[in-house]
């Protein structure tokens, strides 16, 4: 593992980390080599989140051999405490730094935030919500009751545009303060391009989250 103090402390960063989603260890190292500060682990093939295999997660944690900061998604789940608690516990064992869950509408999202609070002692949780499929509850509060490390505001259908096509900026600036001031780190990602930057960097999130812009193609093609 990483030296995972090395991430900013909440609300204190002094500049935004980059983080960079790939899906095997050849775009690990990729990633790595250009900079990338947090190498996160997921299957765009796979949803919104998509888990990247636990063989494939067990090879980028020892080809990252402690160079890199790793999260990793849990998959795009259906909220059932059971499963999603399971699913955590199992990332966190494969020796990532950061396990990513995503709030999805199925289920009970709220059971399973509940189940997660002992799991939170341990692991260290990043809750991803979706600007296009936004909970009826409040997030950021529901982050830090949880005791998560850090939220992250995302998109879940990726062809219906961007993060900046589904919040404005001072909504992006209203929500990165609320979390910081509940302690949380905070990270924004969803179909971000390279204009997107100096605009978001001026909210001071603590990270920005890239893939489709870090492409050949699409998301869903290899690593450029």
């Amino acid at each position: 593992m990483a030296d995972a103090s090395s991430l900013p402390s909440p609300g204190r960063a002094g500049r935004a980390l980059f983080l960079a989603s790939v899906r095997d260890a050849a775009e690990a190292e990729i990633a790595r080599l250009a900079g990338a500060d947090i190498v996160d682990l997921k299957e765009p093939s796979q949803g919104a989140l998509g888990a990247v295999d636990g063989e494939t997660t067990k090879a980028i944690v020892s080809a990252m051999a402690g160079r890199a900061i790793i999260s990793a998604t849990i998959g795009d789940l259906p909220m059932q405490p059971q499963a999603i608690g399971d699913a955590v516990l199992e990332r966190a064992r494969l020796g990532v730094d950061f396990v990513k869950i995503g709030l999805f509408a199925d289920g009970d999202p709220r059971a399973c935030l509940d189940a997660l609070r002992p799991v939170a002692r341990s692991v260290r949780l990043i809750l991803v919500i979706f600007a296009d499929r936004k909970p009826c509850f409040d997030p950021v509060a529901a982050a830090a009751n949880l005791g998560a490390f850090g939220i992250m505001l995302d998109t879940v259908d990726k062809r219906s545009g961007s993060l900046r096509d589904h919040v404005t900026l001072p909504e992006l600036a209203g929500f990165v303060a609320s979390a910081k001031a509940q302690g949380l780190s905070v990270g924004l990602a969803g179909s971000l391009t390279r204009e997107d930057v100096p605009e978001l960097l001026d909210l001071r999130p603590d990270l920005l989250g890239f893939r489709g812009a870090l492409c050949h193609g699409a998301r869903n093609s290899t690593l450029d």
